[in-house]
């Protein structure tokens, strides 16, 4: 049994793959206690020529073929094929920073944890090729529930799936998969793994450099990713009725919710790629989540009602601001 499995999806990143992978195997790990399973979701570019010998010199590099199907299949086809204890999700355009993943990795055996949560930084293409970091530091960490992790630690316009290491049994036993075929997958996902986790650890240190400077998600969004979007609150929805869940973790994920829906009533209202196709938009979610409503507060209660109300034109009045 390997003690990690690291999934990265690849899909047209020529450019980047490279540094990705070799961040990947500067982690401080034995090469026999770790596997790269690397997805090949149908990219059309010559992603795999450029780390063809990488894959060659290393006898745990694992490369899967699929049609493309998008990040979430990809991610869960990785789970499907993954041995390690734990499972740790990077994308191919982004590093992980060295040496920050072998003590990571002792934190959750010994804790046994379900989940290690860490910190990561987000730099430009330029910033990346002038910043050096490595982890050699002690690990600054508090073991708790994810009930707590939940309330203590989630950011809702920060669920990034890529910051965690993940018990591969965790998922398993609690049946979490990503939701294939749409993005914004890490915003059911997360909330998900928090609220199951029983023992977690919080980590204060780098793990993980996201990659900045590629177009943005709302000045890329599109009708597909909107209804997507619409998935993705339907699910947080229905999370609020599970077995066990206190008042306090439903208000706080009510509340997290809040800003995703804001998101999308500012995308659809702000983008004009998705402007002719509102109604449609506005009618999906409705029919996804037809009890949908906030009253923490007055601006929760008054966009919760003229979105029940007047949506379309509640929109269209948004969309002068």
């Amino acid at each position: 049994m390997k003690k990690l499995s690291v999934i990265v999806p690849v899909y047209n990143v020529a450019p980047y793959i490279r540094t990705c992978m070799e961040s990947i195997l500067r982690q401080g790990l034995e090469e026999t206690d770790f596997e790269v399973i690397l997805v090949n979701d149908g990219t059309q570019d010559n992603s795999f020529e450029v780390i063809e010998d990488i894959v060659r010199q290393h006898a745990n590099i694992l490369r899967v073929d699929q049609e493309n199907q998008g990040l979430s299949a990809a991610r869960n086809t990785g789970l499907n094929y993954a041995q390690g204890d734990y499972v740790l999700f990077v994308d191919s355009d982004d590093l992980l920073i060295e040496g920050s993943v072998a003590p990571l990795l002792g934190l959750a055996e010994k804790n046994t944890a379900d989940l290690v949560v860490t910190d990561f930084i987000k730099l430009s293409d330029n910033e990346i090729l002038n910043f050096c970091a490595r982890q050699d530091k002690p690990l600054v960490f508090a073991v708790k529930t994810g009930t707590k992790l939940f309330l203590d630690d989630l950011n809702p316009s920060e669920n990034y799936v890529w910051r965690t290491l993940y018990r591969r049994e965790f998922l398993e036993r609690n049946h979490i998969r990503f939701i294939p075929g749409i993005c914004y997958e890490d915003i059911p996902f997360t909330p998900e793994c928090y609220l199951k986790a029983n023992t977690v650890v919080r980590v204060r240190s780098l793990l993980y450099i996201y990659r900045m400077g590629h177009s943005s998600i709302t000045s890329t969004m599109t009708p597909k990713k909107a209804m997507d979007l619409n998935k993705g609150i339907e699910h947080v929805w229905h999370l609020r009725e599970m077995d066990g869940i206190s008042e306090v973790e439903r208000q706080r994920l009510t509340d997290n919710l809040f800003v995703t829906f804001s998101f999308l009533l500012w995308c659809v209202s702000h983008n004009s790629n998705v402007l002719n196709k509102r109604r449609a938009i506005v009618s999906d979610l409705r029919r996804r989540v037809p009890d949908l409503w906030f009253s923490n507060g007055i601006k929760q209660k008054v966009v919760s009602l003229l979105f029940k109300l007047m949506p379309n034109t509640y929109l269209k009045l948004r969309s002068l601001r």
